[in-house]
């Protein structure tokens, strides 16, 4: 006996496996299709979310620097009222915060930066906004809140920065001993601190001329 099928026999296996199962492969087809038409659908609709919200966020950027912070708050607000899920939205808090900075309005830019870090963003931005955040609070003279944002587990291109910035409320709240502590976290951390003689200023303020003293 043939070990292969004759072709009038693969039809019938074909007709047969077709009666069986065509319902279910066109039913599979229907949904691949409109899955891919879904998808690509959806990928247009954020693609124009996205360039609508980059539109205002230029907008805003250009009022900030012609110091218009009326014009620049609104631009803001549309950010984050129409486009909250848009890269913009963290990027508007940041640009917004310095602004009500610059209008030494700091209630509102601390209110901004702490929106920012709680709607955990990525690592980078996290960081940065509770830095600006420390930083604002130390201004206003809030130096155990401003502490407490700084006390996180920082990734280590954020030490010196982070490190240096406690050392100043430490200083600012007379615990000297914690603040020498922070400044020489600060000088041992690598990326190094933008201004290290600035730095080393500020460790000799406090009676420390070296990493052993």
């Amino acid at each position: 006996m043939n070990d292969y099928v004759t072709d009038e026999e693969q039809v019938e296996r074909i007709k047969k496996w077709w009666s069986d199962n065509g319902s279910s492969v066109i039913a599979g087809l229907v949904i691949g299709v409109g899955g891919l038409l879904g998808w690509r659908g959806w990928v247009d609709y954020k693609t124009n979310i996205a360039a609508e919200a980059s539109s205002h966020f230029v907008t805003m950027v250009s009022a900030l620097e012609s110091g218009n912070n009326d014009s620049a708050i609104e631009s803001a607000d549309i950010i984050l009222n129409d486009y909250s899920s848009t890269a913009y939205a963290n990027l508007a808090r940041l640009s917004l915060a310095r602004a009500f900075v610059q209008a030494k309005e700091y209630d509102k830019a601390a209110s901004q930066l702490q929106s920012l870090v709680n709607s955990k963003p990525d690592i980078s931005m996290e960081m940065l906004a509770r830095k600006r955040l420390a930083a604002v609070l130390f201004q206003q003279g809030k130096l155990d809140p401003a502490l407490q944002v700084l006390k996180v587990d920082f990734p280590k291109q954020f030490a010196a920065a982070f490190e240096e910035l406690q050392g100043d409320i430490l200083t600012a709240q007379g615990n000297a001993s914690s603040a020498r502590e922070a400044y020489q976290r600060a000088q041992l951390a690598q990326p190094a601190s933008p201004n290290p003689q600035f730095l080393q200023q500020k460790m000799e303020d406090l009676g420390l001329t070296s990493l052993n003293g």
